[in-house]
């Protein structure tokens, strides 16, 4: 049973987005419609199967690059609005710092994809090598496929340290 308290964010977030993933696209429900839950269950710490493991990790890894590719898509609109109605000055500065936050929220998303990309390339590994019967117990402990409760932060932290390196480059660059 899971510690009280302990809450994997990017499992949690990967239940709840892709719970709205799947109301979206009925016709996946019958194929996935558990893993939102298997998620919620690796958010608090519970210890799965490795199997229900690598499939909740690979849930998590699609429902982060739909979240990210989802924040992108959403600059076009923003820009084909800034176009059309040519805001000015304070209108071109309120898109340009939404399209700034959506670029962000997508380097996040992307970051927390990659590592989970990274925890069910380990998991799938260890089923390989020691047997897809051992799909049926849990990873030893210390195994790479387990999920970490730092991940999260860590992950979020080196992309907003690189989307703040890039957009410090690049008004330094602006400038005259």
């Amino acid at each position: 049973m899971g510690e009280s308290g302990v809450v994997i964010v990017e499992y949690w977030l990967a239940s709840y987005l892709g719970r709205a993933w799947l109301w979206l696209h009925k016709d996946l429900r019958p194929k996935l419609g558990e893993l939102p839950g298997l998620c919620a269950l690796v958010a608090h710490g519970n210890s799965l199967e490795a199997g229900q493991l690598w499939r909740a990790q690979d849930f998590a890894v699609r429902v982060w690059w739909r979240f990210g590719m989802t924040a992108i898509v959403l600059v076009l609109p923003i820009i084909g609005i800034g176009a059309a109605m040519r805001p000015g000055r304070v209108g071109t500065d309120i898109g340009s710092y939404i399209m700034l936050g959506l670029g962000a929220l997508t380097g996040v998303a992307l970051a927390q994809m990659g590592l989970l990309r990274y925890r069910a390339d380990r998991t799938r590994f260890y089923l390989a090598r020691a047997g897809w019967q051992a799909g049926g117990q849990p990873l030893p402990p210390g195994a790479a496929g387990l999920p970490r409760r730092a991940d999260f932060w860590l992950m979020a932290l080196i992309a907003v340290a690189a989307f703040a390196i890039l957009l410090f480059a690049a008004t330094r660059s602006a400038q005259p």
